[in-house]
């Protein structure tokens, strides 16, 4: 049975996910920063017992994310899908998301979640990959998915020209 990995599992396109792996007969670990708070993925996690997991995984916590991989050693995973991601600031803090105002602690907030999180997770996952029989991940190049986060760009910048 192929299992897939999907951060930021508990709404959204991650919930979406989630149920559509696990309904298509995939093992799930779908991470969430609360799952106790997750009742529809706990809900789709009911359906498929034994095969959908619901793992507290916060991506800005890297210690987390070092004791999930530790967790799952043995597992060949294959398909990681760096699904979390932010915005930024709330509608009513946006007036402050301009120059000369900028909010720079929300700005990296959200690098921190939408740009590092999704390297460290494959970072971390990589031989969990190189171990399964499909190894794709939502960095790779090989793999078309528009997640709401940095970890879907997968083209190579341009070179410089000297002048």
């Amino acid at each position: 049975m192929p299992t897939v990995l999907i951060t930021g599992a508990n709404r959204g396109l991650g919930l979406e996910f989630a149920r559509q792996y696990a309904d298509d007969g995939w093992r799930v670990i779908a991470g969430c920063r609360d799952p106790a708070a997750a009742a529809e993925l706990q809900a789709i996690a009911g359906q498929h017992p034994g095969r959908v997991t619901v793992a507290r995984l916060d991506v800005l916590d890297h210690a987390g994310i070092d004791a999930l991989a530790a967790t799952y050693k043995a597992t060949p995973i294959d398909v990681l899908l760096n699904n979390a991601g932010i915005i930024g600031p709330r509608q009513a803090e946006l007036h402050r998301q301009y120059f000369g105002t900028m909010d720079y602690a929300a700005m990296e907030t959200v690098w921190r979640t939408n740009t590092v999180a999704p390297l460290k997770m494959s970072e971390v996952f990589a031989e969990h990959v190189a171990a399964s029989a499909q190894k794709r991940s939502s960095s790779s190049p090989r793999v078309s998915v528009r997640l709401p986060n940095a970890s879907s760009l997968s083209c190579p910048m341009p070179r410089r020209r000297r002048r």
